[in-house]
């Protein structure tokens, strides 16, 4: 098998490997032609990038904190930024994006496009098919989790708890966070780059959950709520974040969504037997 065809076939395995554990996380079926077109536009925005290093293409500074800078700004910032245009044309417009799940899932189509992209670029680099190994189990996820702080912004953008700031700084956190990873790994601390690997995992796994848990196509729901003690508005017991105000100031007790009767945790209220869950 020419090295070409292994390129063409390999550098799909891991995107699809994460696309398909993301989607399994959705809380609506896939909506397939946005999906697509959002993991194409991410492909795409490759090209993005490179044309930004052919306009300008600045050497690697030798000094390590302006390393880390350059990382975070000409890496990492105009990878995320190439990432998130191609959400915002592939995806922003539609009907069918309005909550934070949208951004996240929508992130993370582009996300793995570009990776796709950028894992096909790598073997025909090295010649060296061998070379997936080790980024379908990191750096593949690692752009998910990156696109996925930005992405699930653009979600509260368009639920309209969120303004285009809040974007912005997630968007400079992707950065940072992508620049920090990179910048660990050619400073020769494999470890270093495993925990900024960790720690995007967590951050993305919270921000899966959060989507998931306040998504308004969500077929199953828990009633049992909590009020919150910033705005007084109840939640589900299941939420992290208050719908109402964002914040995480939950009041210990649980209630029954129906009768309002604070019950312990369990299958039925124990005031008016409403199922919790």
């Amino acid at each position: 098998m020419s090295l070409l065809v292994q390129a063409l076939v390999l550098s799909w395995l891991p995107g699809l490997f994460w696309l398909t554990y993301v989607e399994s996380r959705s809380p609506q079926p896939v909506i397939w032609s946005r999906l697509l077109l959002t993991f194409l536009g991410g492909g795409l925005s490759v090209f993005g990038v490179e044309l930004f290093h052919r306009l300008y293409d600045p050497a690697q500074p030798d000094n390590a904190f302006a390393s880390l800078v350059f990382f975070c700004v000409i890496v990492g910032g105009v990878e995320e930024s190439c990432k998130m245009l191609a959400v915002l044309v592939a995806a922003w417009p539609r009907r069918d994006f309005r909550e934070a799940w949208d951004g996240v899932g929508c992130a993370s189509a582009s996300a793995l496009g570009f990776a796709t992209a950028e894992n096909f670029h790598y073997v025909l680099t090295f010649e060296d098919s061998s070379v997936l190994l080790s980024r379908s189990l990191s750096a593949t996820f690692a752009h998910v989790a990156m696109s996925g702080i930005w992405g699930f912004a653009l979600g509260l953008r368009k639920q309209k708890q969120a303004g285009w700031g809040t974007v912005a700084e997630a968007l400079v956190w992707a950065a940072i966070f992508h620049g920090l990873y990179d910048w660990c790994l050619t400073q020769g601390w494999p470890w270093a780059a495993l925990l900024v690997f960790a720690g995007l995992a967590l951050i993305f796994r919270q921000r899966l959950q959060e989507s998931y848990f306040t998504s308004s196509r969500r077929q199953t729901w828990s009633q049992a709520v909590r009020e919150c003690r910033s705005c007084r508005g109840l939640g589900r017991s299941e939420y992290q974040y208050c719908p109402q105000c964002g914040e995480q100031n939950w009041d210990s007790k649980v209630l029954c969504l129906h009768c309002l009767q604070e019950c312990e945790m369990g299958e039925r209220c124990p005031h008016c037997q409403r199922g919790l869950v």
